[in-house]
């Protein structure tokens, strides 16, 4: 039997942080890491750059995160952004916005965050166990034992931070919600967030890779269920980009999806437009003469193809109805959803244990004294752009502190 003050359980983002901040504040404290390295889903974030988190002040950051936005309000404003990237630079990662509000390393290497993280837990004395799996928490009198291939390991506190489901080639594979489940707790069903949409009969392939600002309104059985605006990436199954991936969580198989390619121009406008193009440069052929601000050649041509028109033929050849077709096209493109993108394409996940048997000023357990939990094994999932790593540090943060505190 080995004995610490706390084991941490996963060496993801909050695991590692959690191991750092609490070997630096003296705890005798080991992790316990199912995979032979740690932070594998870390190493592939922000594809590999470490988008560690934004820029934006720390008061709209709850408002990212949805239901959870209440929740995460304590532990994000007792460890900021500002303090997340004061920390990190003090110890010899400088880190910078990218013009956009998202913050990177410097080094743009998510591998570099990670080490750095490693070597400030085993530097103050922290232990790290590779390849150890856990198999069971035990509640004891005083107490946990915690098992893992054959050993145990004995603390006075357990923090939990398997993390979710997504990716689960780099070890996420929501092991953590049947420990928790064991010790008393409740798991919403977790579902992929932050996902790509993959569309019925999908006509856009050709323009895989372009990238501009839509407004879309989600229709279920007939019915409006959403609106929301921002930029659009075309793939080439479907679409994804910050406007589809913050809003997956609110989208299904079945859903129609209108996208409007014009968001902020007016119907009339933009016909009067057309008119004053047939009579001023009526001989250009529609791919040239429709051309609207954003949208690319490739994407000119499909969209005037799904209208029913032939890209080569002339402005002043259109009919009124040919030109309201067009129109209408611009402004309402219907797309129905096939299916969502599953775990290996989330990048996290929505849904976990429960946030009302949690206390969100500890992060410790409502129902097992001395259980901590952080991240996002937790029923927390946020919009991208560094926001769930920040609460993934935040939580980690304010665990360690409450146990530092007693």
């Amino acid at each position: 039997m080995i004995e610490y003050d706390l084991i941490i359980i996963g060496g993801g983002a909050a695991g590692l942080f959690a191991a750092a901040r609490a070997a630096e504040s003296g705890l005798r404290i080991c992790l316990l890491e199912g995979m032979n390295q740690c932070g594998l889903k870390l190493l592939v974030s922000g594809s590999g750059q470490c988008n560690l988190t934004n820029a934006e002040d720390i008061r709209s950051f709850p408002e990212r995160f949805g239901p959870a936005g209440n929740f995460v309000k304590p532990s994000l404003f007792e460890w900021s952004n500002r303090d997340l990237v004061g920390y990190l630079e003090e110890r010899g990662l400088p880190c910078e916005d990218r013009g956009d509000g998202k913050i990177f390393p410097v080094s743009r290497k998510s591998r570099d965050l990670r080490d750095l993280l490693q070597k400030i837990c085993q530097k103050a004395g922290g232990e790290i166990f590779w390849k150890s799996p856990v198999t069971s928490i035990l509640r004891e009198e005083v107490g946990f034992t915690v098992r893992s291939k054959g050993k145990e390991f004995s603390a006075a506190r357990v923090l939990l931070a398997t993390g979710g489901k997504s990716y689960p080639g780099t070890g996420s594979t929501g092991g953590g919600y049947a420990l928790a489940e064991g010790l008393g707790h409740t798991v919403a069903a977790p579902v992929p967030a932050l996902t790509p949409v993959l569309v019925r009969n999908f006509a856009l392939a050709s323009c895989s890779g372009t990238s501009l600002e839509v407004s879309i309104d989600l229709y279920r059985s007939g019915k409006k269920a959403g609106s929301y605006q921002g930029d659009l990436l075309i793939t080439h199954r479907g679409f994804s980009g910050p406007v589809i991936l913050n809003n997956s969580r609110d989208m299904a198989a079945g859903d129609e999806l209108r996208i409007c390619w014009c968001p902020g121009w007016d119907r009339q406008d933009l016909d009067r437009d057309i008119l004053e193009t047939v009579s001023e440069s009526g001989k250009k052929s529609l791919k040239s003469g429709l051309a609207v601000r954003g949208i690319t050649d490739a994407l000119m041509q499909e969209l005037i193809r799904r209208a029913g028109l032939d890209p080569s033929e002339r402005v002043n050849q259109l009919s009124r109805k040919e030109r309201n077709s067009w129109v209408n096209v611009l402004f309402s493109s219907s797309f129905t959803v096939q299916e969502m993108g599953g775990f290996n394409q989330a990048m996290v996940t929505s849904g976990g244990i429960s946030l009302k048997e949690v206390n969100p000023r500890t992060m410790e357990s409502r129902i097992c004294g001395g259980l901590f939990m952080a991240g996002e094994v937790l029923d927390v999932d946020g919009e991208t752009g560094g926001y769930n790593l920040q609460f993934a540090f935040s939580s980690a943060a304010l665990a360690v502190k409450t146990m530092t505190a007693e």
